[in-house]
């Protein structure tokens, strides 16, 4: 099935249900359809074919949503990139992808402007806001009565999502419209979707855990999604509790946010059901302060690019073990092996390996690194962790984030977790330092309230951790380096 069939059901079953709310302003189901359909006809006026690659490059907009549904409508895979993204990081998503076509905003426009001469095979740029020698995006229309969805099965590709580059340069995974219409149901159930839901997306839409829980989620079941285009910690938190909000996604950065916020005591979130937390592990003790003042229990899971959005959760009504990221998907297969392959026993650490109908083809013409990465089926995510004997899983770390310092493995998210629960560490991160004597040194770079020492860190750490794990290196930073989408970038750190 062509995943944007998806927006056709929940059209006709809901038609005068509002789909978007953004800026105040209500888009009910029929309105977008006939937006996508107008869109996707003229698309094809415009040279876009079946199989086609079509760069995405925009911001949180209900234009987002046209064009991505009217790409899908075509048959054309789309190439999500980050509007904030600059000439290089443009050219080698295109160039890579072997993009016929790119679509953008104003807020990358000027960077597709200095990159353009630079692109192998992009053969027409559509922009939002006007721009000599490009189409305007609003004159990309066509009759509705000539749009049909172009067939799709199983296996045919609907994305390219290029991994976030934390540990090298981005991969384009292949999902699938199978990956897409898998997750999709599997992530409603798991959230019990209706359509009286309201759930506030402000993660950016070309992330793959956004376009799934927040944005497919949501057109399956027909619920309503509020659109934030920025993320302004004080007016999202009242925009969760004015509106009614029973969802939000998050990722660790934003409730770190919340919680040094007075309005997150004062507020109602009676509402608020569900609060999702992914991109990265979220420290037990921001999300203990996070339960307690919003009243509403974090449900962490854990996923990767390779994954098309998820492998583990808490399934609906089970009880959250904090530190946990749930339980593996109904549906997938899981093991914890050691670096031969084999599996550990519960409660030991090793890799994170998935299969099941979530598991991207490959990485975009890069057989030697897919190959290294999916071995008989099996996806190997370079992720270290460990199940109980109830089969709850564990993130202990990156597998290219362990330090091995004098012999033995330290694992940073066990030192995090320790800074974390410092009352003036607002944010921190522990990577491996070159050292001499011991190979690795352990080094944390910390955002505080006020003024620490390096002395006064590394004796709090003594009395928590084990003398080869405590950081000997201390920095302090006004801030770390992120992803749009909040995840601490450790790869700068390390470079330092």
């Amino acid at each position: 099935m062509n995943i944007s069939q998806l927006l056709l059901n929940s059209a006709k079953a809901r038609p005068e249900h509002p789909v978007v709310v953004f800026k105040g302003q209500q888009i009910f189901y029929q309105e977008l359809f006939m937006r996508v359909k107008q869109k996707a006809v003229g698309f094809r006026q415009y040279g876009i074919q079946n199989n086609f690659h079509v760069g995405l490059m925009m911001g949180n907009k209900p234009e987002y949503i046209v064009t991505y549904f009217a790409l899908l409508s075509v048959g054309a895979t789309v190439i999500p990139i980050n509007p904030t993204f600059k000439e290089n990081e443009i050219t080698h998503i295109l160039n890579d992808s072997e993009a016929f076509a790119l679509v953008v905003d104003e807020i990358g426009l000027a960077e597709v402007q200095k990159a353009e001469n630079k692109f192998t095979t992009v053969k027409t740029i559509f922009s939002l806001q006007p721009a000599a020698s490009y189409v305007s995006l609003r004159d990309v229309i066509g009759d509705d009565a000539d749009y049909f969805i172009e067939p799709k099965n199983g296996d045919s590709l609907a994305q390219i999502i290029y991994t976030s580059g934390t540990t090298g340069k981005p991969k384009g995974a292949l999902i699938t419209h199978g990956n897409l219409e898998w997750m999709t149901e599997t992530g409603a159930k798991m959230l019990e979707l209706t359509s009286e839901d309201r759930i506030l997306v402000v993660l950016p839409l070309f992330h793959a855990y956004a376009k799934l829980q927040g944005l497919l989620n949501s057109i399956l079941v027909g619920s309503t999604i509020y659109l934030e285009e920025r993320f302004i910690p004080n007016m999202i938190l009242e925009r969760i509790a004015n509106e009614k909000i029973t969802i939000f996604l998050g990722v660790p950065t934003m409730y770190t946010m919340f919680v040094n916020l007075p309005q997150i005591n004062e507020l109602d979130f009676s509402q608020l059901r569900v609060a999702g937390c992914g991109g990265a592990s979220l420290p037990v003790e921001i999300l203990e302060k996070v339960n307690t003042a919003m009243g509403v229990d974090i449900g962490e899971g854990y996923g990767q690019t390779e994954s098309t959005v998820m492998i583990s959760c808490f399934p609906p009504n089970a009880e959250r073990v904090h530190g946990s990221v749930g339980y593996p998907l109904p549906g997938l297969e899981l093991k914890v092996v050691d670096p031969n392959g084999r599996e550990v026993p519960a409660g030991e650490v090793g890799e994170i390996i998935f299969k099941g109908p979530n598991a991207m083809k490959g990485y975009y013409k890069k057989e030697q690194e897919t190959t290294a990465t999916i071995k008989d089926g099996w996806v190997f995510t370079g992720d270290l962790g460990k199940q109980d004997e109830r089969g709850l899983l564990y993130i202990i770390d990156r597998k290219k984030d362990m330090i091995i310092r004098g012999g033995y493995n330290v694992y940073p998210r066990e030192i995090e977790e320790v800074l974390y629960g410092h009352p003036d560490v607002v944010e921190c991160a522990v990577v491996g330092e070159s050292d001499p004597t011991f190979g690795e040194e352990v080094a944390a770079y910390l955002v505080v309230r006020q003024e620490k020492t390096p002395e006064e860190i590394i004796s709090y750490c003594k009395e928590k951790l084990a003398h080869y794990k405590v950081p000997r290196k201390i920095y302090f930073m006004e801030e770390l380096p992120k992803t749009t989408t909040g995840k601490i970038l450790k790869t700068p750190l390390r470079n330092r």
